[in-house]
């Protein structure tokens, strides 16, 4: 009844919840100019319909692929693909990250994931997920980076454990993040979590991330908006930036 009655965005507002959820919602100007897009992981074995965990989930467990599928090329894609092109119009700052092992034979991966991976391989006869250099690992043709933007591989769920993004954007002067990626309840999440507690502004934007199950991406969004982050909608999110230009002149 709960995940069928109420959205996610519903949830991330506030509206189901203690009166503490409401009150203790993060709250925070901004300002555009020191605003970044960052796009978490949007890559082939995450969102290439004919490759990675789409078509392996198509052919092992279809309901949830079904879901995941429709979800990422019909909802998360094309919003991610009008952020950008927004940020781009207005030459705010478009980051990009990369999840997956930095060497061929991910030995720089904890060893929980070496686990993990090696049990994919056994039972799915592929990796959960993909070394740099693959087909797998890059971005999807989509939302593919330009030369300038800057493309961040991490080999942990969040881009500020085990790279120098926090110096990047302190650098680049950067204050708030819009969150855009997958999956919602695995690196969006994290990095969401971890850009709040090192001070910067953050909005996960609902409609334009993605994760396995409903009830999961529902979940997430809920716990970030509670303490963390905003959760907003992708037209807000151009609204909010077409206005703060159009102010300007």
């Amino acid at each position: 009844f709960f995940f069928k009655q109420k959205t996610a965005y519903d949830l991330s507002l506030g509206l189901v919840g203690s009166e503490m959820c409401i009150r203790d919602r993060p709250t925070f100007d901004i300002d555009w100019d020191r605003t970044a897009l960052c796009v978490i992981d949007i890559q082939n074995y995450l969102a290439d319909t004919n490759s990675g965990l789409i078509e392996m989930l198509n052919n092992r467990i279809p309901e949830t692929g079904d879901y995941y599928d429709h979800r990422v090329q019909e909802i998360m894609i094309p919003n991610a693909r009008r952020l950008i092109d927004a940020f781009r119009k207005h030459n705010r700052e478009v980051i990009y990250t990369r999840h997956g092992a930095l060497l061929p034979d991910s030995r720089d991966m904890i060893k929980r994931r070496q686990r993990r991976d090696a049990d994919a391989e056994d039972n799915t006869g592929r990796p959960a997920m993909w070394s740099a250099g693959s087909f797998e690992h890059q971005i999807v043709e989509q939302l593919t980076p330009l030369p300038h933007e800057l493309v961040i591989d991490k080999n942990s769920s969040s881009p500020f454990n085990g790279t120098g993004i926090d110096q990047l954007l302190h650098n680049l002067d950067l204050e708030t993040l819009v969150i855009t990626g997958a999956a919602t309840d695995m690196c969006v999440e994290t990095t969401g979590r971890d850009a709040a507690d090192r001070g910067y502004n953050v909005i996960v934007v609902e409609d334009a991330t993605a994760t396995f199950q409903e009830e999961h991406h529902i979940a997430a969004l809920s716990g970030l908006a509670r303490v963390y982050t905003q959760v907003w909608k992708t037209d807000q999110v151009l609204g909010s930036l077409e206005d703060s230009f159009d102010s300007k002149g």
